[in-house]
């Protein structure tokens, strides 16, 4: 499985709340995701995505039209992800409030505690909320009169 676009479409909701790095290099960004992050028993908020070899990270804002690359500007905005796709080497992100421009050659994943994490193990821990959440709704509607 591919790093890109698969990270951004399962953290689906969080927030980049931080970022670190610069462009081109590496860049470290700290995604809260509540629902996710909590499943890990480690102490901590945040899920930290680290782009390696990262070339472009521009935001753009739908009501402001103009995409930025200042990353100090990017965290205030707090982008909320929403999917991703790719568009050659591109990642395109739609996020809540806009469009996050992505373009890395590799990328990893950490707790805030300091563990590291696979995106498979990432994916894991979704695919669990989304079921439980799936039969909680199920449940909710079968008990509703």
């Amino acid at each position: 499985m591919n790093f890109y676009p698969a990270i951004w479409n399962v953290l689906h909701d969080g927030g980049i709340i931080a970022i670190q790095g610069a462009v081109p290099g590496t860049v470290r960004l700290d995604v809260a995701v509540a629902y996710l992050r909590e499943r890990f028993s480690d102490p901590g908020d945040t899920i930290q995505v680290t782009l390696t070899g990262c070339t472009r990270f521009a935001y753009r804002e739908f009501e402001i039209g103009e995409f930025t690359t200042d990353l100090s500007a990017i965290a205030a905005m707090e982008p909320e992800l929403l999917s991703a796709k790719m568009l050659g080497n591109l990642c395109e992100v739609v996020c809540v409030a806009g469009v996050l421009e992505v373009i890395a050659v590799e990328g990893s994943l950490a707790l805030d505690s300091g563990r590291s994490i696979t995106l498979q193990e990432l994916i894991d821990v979704s695919k669990a909320y989304w079921t439980e959440f799936s039969q909680r709704a199920k449940q909710a509607k079968r008990e509703s009169p």
